[in-house]
């Protein structure tokens, strides 16, 4: 079964011809045996649209069977043991550095709850509301992940900058009158009229040396979680899954600045880390440093995720070498021989010959590419003919690359017996 119309040499987007195996595709049904609706099931049900699609979505955050959804929930129950037993004792013992990587963490299950709505959601089929499928808030998801990433960044950088700063005043105190008493001076003077966002040292009592394990601990953790995650986004094609396993990276990054904070308290005494208080030196300032590159280490990386995720939402086109990847892919069909050919009585013939390939591009929409193209074929090729071509260059396309979701082809007609100048 085949709509097709009368021109049979050129179609175009707005015409385009619905093959067979489209139709099954379409129809088939999902993974838990219902039916999901494609464009032949033409009977109305517009005011069931909201309700069909909040059932997908409550049906989507049900199922948790696949590689994305467990590694999120193995990420998400982490988060919540880590937050748990950081803040705990950072509280008991005394380390304001192991409560605020608690914060982190805590704001690291926000995370996960967006990646795993997002990634389910995504996944599902085409829905009358949505009938080029839900691919895209998987980048909306990229692009929540992304802004988390910049805002821990931006609260890691104020934290360090006014720990270094209260570090350069007392630093100040203790050096001999001269020009660099005097940079200095101007320098935390002008530095004081920065704002601090949400900085306090309020937390006191004698730190416990012991609070380091929990940050190692939690380095150790969050690192694995970043790989394995990573490691599934890489196979996924999901750049959803990919951001938060940068989350999880930038994590294991505070996680370190606190380990440094704590054992720099327990092995200089007199240069108190985790708060801030007391007499300081100059090694002070370089011991508190590694908390402003890793606030720079993850904005940069927030500011890529959120360069692609901007990309994606804007309809840019990929990028020139997996352009030319997918051009490159089609050259079998170029180069191989045509098949002989058979005549009909209205003087079309029955071949597959495809003559070029123009105007290729594609786009992405979080782990799905889509892909149309204009292809030369001979002016008399029939309409089997281009069924069968069409068919042919979409699976040599997604055989490719795994992530294609759905190819579309304007034939344009050549006639081949013309004579060349």
């Amino acid at each position: 079964m085949a709509i097709r119309r009368a021109n049979s040499t050129q179609r175009g987007p707005q015409s385009e011809e619905i093959t067979q195996d489209v139709v099954n595709r379409h129809n088939k049904p999902d993974a838990h045996g219902k039916h999901s609706h494609s464009i032949f099931h033409s009977h109305s049900h517009d005011e069931h649209d909201n309700g069909h699609d909040a059932g997908q979505i409550v049906q989507a955050l049900q199922t948790a069977g696949d590689r994305g959804s467990r590694i999120t929930l193995i990420g998400l129950f982490s988060n919540v043991a880590l937050t748990g037993a950081k803040g705990f004792a950072g509280w008991y013992m005394h380390s304001a550095s192991l409560l605020a990587d608690a914060g982190h963490s805590m704001s690291d299950l926000l995370g996960d709850f967006v990646v795993l709505f997002c990634w389910k959601l995504s996944r599902k089929p085409p829905s009358a509301r949505y009938p080029y499928g839900f691919a895209k808030f998987e980048t909306l998801g990229t692009t929540t992940v992304s802004l988390l990433l910049i805002g821990g960044a931006l609260g890691i950088g104020f934290h360090s900058y006014h720990l270094l700063v209260e570090a350069l005043v007392t630093t100040v105190s203790t050096i001999p009158p001269g020009p660099l008493h005097d940079l200095l001076q101007q320098v935390t003077s002008a530095a004081h009229n920065v704002p601090a966002v949400g900085h306090s040292h309020g937390h006191t009592g004698i730190l416990d040396p012991n609070a380091a394990w929990f940050a190692a601990v939690s380095v150790i953790a969050k690192e694995w979680l970043y790989r394995v995650t990573k490691k599934v986004a890489d196979e996924e094609h999901s750049p959803v899954l990919y951001a938060n396993a940068i989350h999880h990276r930038s994590d294991a990054y505070s996680s370190v600045v606190a380990l440094f904070a704590i054992i720099g308290s327990w092995l200089f005494p007199a240069l108190p880390l985790d708060p801030i208080g007391g007499d300081s030196s100059f090694l002070h300032c370089l011991l508190l440093s590694p908390g402003l590159i890793v606030s720079f280490v993850i904005l940069k990386q927030g500011l890529d995720l959120f360069g692609g995720a901007f990309t994606e939402l804007t309809d840019a086109g990929i990028s020139a070498n997996s352009q030319r990847k997918l051009v490159h892919a089609l050259n079998p069909l170029l180069s191989s021989p045509s098949p002989p050919s058979t005549a009909f009585g209205n003087g079309f013939h029955d071949t597959t010959e495809l003559l070029a390939i123009r105007h290729l591009r594609a786009k992405r929409a979080g782990s799905m590419m889509y892909v149309d193209l204009t292809a030369d074929v001979p002016s008399n090729m029939s309409v089997l003919a281009t069924s069968r071509l069409e068919v042919k260059i979409s699976q040599t396309l997604k055989e490719a690359r795994k992530e294609i979701s759905e190819v579309r082809v304007k034939f344009h007609p050549v006639d081949t017996h013309a004579p060349r100048s």
